[in-house]
């Protein structure tokens, strides 16, 4: 697999965990305006984001990592586990932590989207010579 192709799928996973954050956000607004049915929502998003959360893991540990910020893959290892600790502060109604965890995992995942998408895709390198 190329670096370019594992740049685009980091893309990929980067911009979808955070329209889940996103999402996670106006679900717990619209629970919190009496759309009781909304928390189960937001519960079944919240096991998406690890599941993704494992796959851009997976995805950050493909070839071209040493050309990426060290950060990316910290960040990548760190994400699923925070993930999980924020579901279990949610089920356990300890809401004085998961509000502000969330908030500042939604900062955290928008940034790291605008990271990849600022970032230029690597060069291609199966390019064809053409002969003249």
């Amino acid at each position: 697999m190329s670096e370019r192709t594992v740049h685009m799928a980091l893309r990929g996973t980067t911009a979808a965990l955070a329209v889940l954050a996103v999402a996670q956000v106006l679900l717990a607004g619209s629970f919190l305006s009496g759309h009781y049915v909304a928390l189960t929502w937001h519960m079944t998003a919240g096991f998406s984001m690890v599941v993704l959360a494992l796959v851009h893991l997976g995805v950050a540990l493909l070839p071209g990592r040493r050309n990426r910020p060290a950060s990316l893959l910290r960040e990548a290892i760190a994400l699923p586990l925070l993930l999980a600790l924020q579901g279990v502060l949610g089920v356990l109604r300890i809401l004085e932590l998961h509000v502000p965890f969330g908030v500042a995992m939604v900062v955290g995942l928008t940034h790291a989207a605008a990271w990849a998408w600022r970032t230029p895709l690597p060069g291609k390198t199966d390019q064809v010579e053409v002969l003249a």
